[in-house]
């Protein structure tokens, strides 16, 4: 089966272009040129959808896996067109592995190392945000306060995780889900978007030690 194989054409692009938009990250190649089909991905670390990377001194290597279950609901209800309950959760997914591709790649440019929690971390906060704003072009502006209940506290880990990734997903969905409430009513609530750019462009150049400062201090 071809990678992204069901994918609305562009979709994977659009998300990542949102990402670098709002962060104001400098452009990077389509994220479909990183693509890895189920099958190319047999015998590599994890499972399901994931975002792989390998050093080499000072070569770094990312690909990004999708699983094949991905596509047929967001095919059958595109969410740049309709974002609903139908379709959230293949596109948060989706949104999580672009933002590990682009959050790795700004680290490597960067030259700073980041960790499985911070990565984890920002992913959450970057499927909030990228919804949030393909919610308010469907519904002329609005943003109703349950986007973040469905996508932090209903919730399901996949099976055969560690202990310790377990641990790990759900202190960054925890910290997600507190730092996107500040963001909602500090901002979003108040249209403040021009302050919310600024918050989140500062927030996701912290390193991991001062975003969990920057939460314990907001939320």
């Amino acid at each position: 089966m071809k990678a992204a194989e069901g994918i609305p054409d562009g979709l994977l692009v659009d998300v990542q272009r949102r990402i670098e938009a709002l962060y104001a990250l400098p452009a990077e190649a389509p994220v479909t040129d990183y693509l890895i089909s189920e099958d190319q991905a047999t015998g590599l670390p994890g499972g399901g959808s994931r975002t792989l990377v390998a050093q080499e001194g000072e070569m770094v290597s990312v690909g990004v896996v999708l699983e094949a279950g991905l596509g047929p609901p967001l095919n059958e209800a595109d969410p740049r067109v309709r974002l609903s309950a139908s379709n959230l959760g293949p596109f948060s997914t989706l949104t999580e592995e672009v933002s590990h591709f682009l959050y790795l790649l700004y680290c490597a440019r960067a030259d700073r190392s980041t960790t499985q929690l911070e990565l984890e971390l920002q992913g959450e906060i970057d499927k909030y945000l990228t919804a949030a704003f393909f919610l308010s072009l469907q519904n002329e502006g609005a943003v109703s306060v349950r986007l973040r209940e469905l996508l932090f506290q209903r919730y399901h880990l996949a099976e055969g995780l560690s202990t310790e990734q377990a641990e790990r997903y759900r202190a960054a969905n925890d910290l997600a889900y507190r730092y996107c409430g500040f963001l909602e009513r500090r901002f979003l609530r108040k249209s403040r978007l021009r302050d919310l750019a600024q918050e989140a462009r500062g927030f996701y150049r912290l390193g991991q030690r001062e975003k969990l400062e920057r939460i314990a201090g907001v939320a």
